[in-house]
């Protein structure tokens, strides 16, 4: 299984999965034509993408999704509360599924999660291919129980570390949305990332942090946290920007 993530944080999400020439992309957060340009800087082509599937109605995670549909002419799988965001939907391409109905692609599967996230019916998932097991989880409020039972049960992860508290509170952003970051429907700290993995992910050929706020965080904050928690490792850190490849897991 083939990992990419295309871009992550707050200006954009996507994660590119492949398996066996059969892929997948994760939520449609940046542009099309920066999908195709950061698939073929990696040797990917866009023909093997069977579909986009969307995590959430937030604007990072689903603002391109329209412009998938109309220049990539992707399917896009997603539950209908995305209608009421993202505008000039091509009817013909949406496919709406509930929060728990699990999606096959060929031999690839997505099972959806629900998150306790502040947007209707906030999913993260795992995907897998018949051998192995990712976790895409990102936009979760707060580390719900779930959680727990599916990083013992996958081989890799992708993990939200968005925030560093002291830099959150010494920041620019008013009192009401500080409260929502770090409230139950908010986002992951380094902190609460990393214990996750210390307490039930030292199993995972790998983990990517993800998600990291530009103004609550920093790629080192993130890694130092990570490293001071978990004791050993060497996690991924998610690129703002550009596109993060990541080992395949095999």
């Amino acid at each position: 299984m083939e990992v990419l993530v295309l871009q992550s944080g707050s200006r954009g999400n996507c994660v590119y999965v492949e398996s066996e020439g059969v892929a997948i992309l994760i939520d449609a957060g940046i542009s099309a034509r920066q999908v195709q340009l950061r698939l073929m800087q990696h040797g990917k082509r866009l023909d093997s993408v069977r579909a986009v599937v969307i995590s959430h109605s937030h604007r990072d995670h689903i603002g391109h999704v329209a412009v998938y549909q109309r220049k990539l002419r992707l399917p896009t799988f997603m539950t209908e509360d995305g209608t009421r965001v993202v505008r000039d939907l091509d009817e013909s391409l949406c496919h709406f599924f509930r929060p728990n109905e699990r999606l096959e692609f060929e031999h690839l599967v997505v099972e959806p999660i629900m998150t306790p996230h502040d947007a209707p019916n906030s999913l993260a998932f795992v995907v897998s291919d018949e051998k192995h097991r990712l976790a895409v989880l990102t936009d979760l409020g707060h580390p719900f129980s779930q959680l727990q039972k599916v990083l013992a049960s996958v081989d890799a992860a992708i993990l939200e570390s968005n925030y560093d508290p002291e830099l959150l509170a010494e920041g620019d952003y008013p009192e009401w949305l500080q409260e929502r970051i770090r409230g139950p429907g908010g986002h992951l700290s380094n902190k609460e990332a990393a214990l996750l993995i210390k307490k039930h992910g030292r199993h995972l050929r790998w983990i990517c942090l993800a998600h990291l706020s530009q103004h609550n965080n920093t790629p080192e904050v993130a890694y130092n946290t990570y490293r001071k928690v978990v004791g050993s490792g060497e996690p991924f850190i998610a690129d703002y920007y550009q596109s993060t490849p990541l080992p395949a897991i095999c």
